[in-house]
């Protein structure tokens, strides 16, 4: 399950601080989340986190080898497993 964090109170038509916004589609008169280019960003940042985390794994297994010094992939790693953690709130 999803961790989620309250966030700011909208008001129909105003934006928030960092841009995102809530406002009826013209279409269909339904509620819509417009994200700012900062938050818009974030869900594709998710995705290259992730297939980051693959390729820095696939180092550390090569580092095994004494080729390398694969602290620097190690802490990448553990870094980016943390965001990611954090990110989808441990899913």
């Amino acid at each position: 399950m999803l961790k989620t964090i309250p966030g700011p109170t909208f008001k129909i038509d105003s934006a928030s601080p960092c841009g995102c916004r809530i406002s009826r589609d013209e279409d269909t008169q339904k509620l819509r989340l417009w994200y700012c280019s900062t938050h818009a960003a974030a869900f594709e940042l998710l995705e290259v986190l992730r297939s980051n985390l693959t390729a820095l794994d696939a180092v550390v297994e090569q580092a095994g080898t004494g080729k390398c010094d694969p602290s620097t992939a190690m802490d990448a790693a553990m870094r980016t497993r943390l965001l990611i953690r954090k990110a989808t709130g441990g899913v």
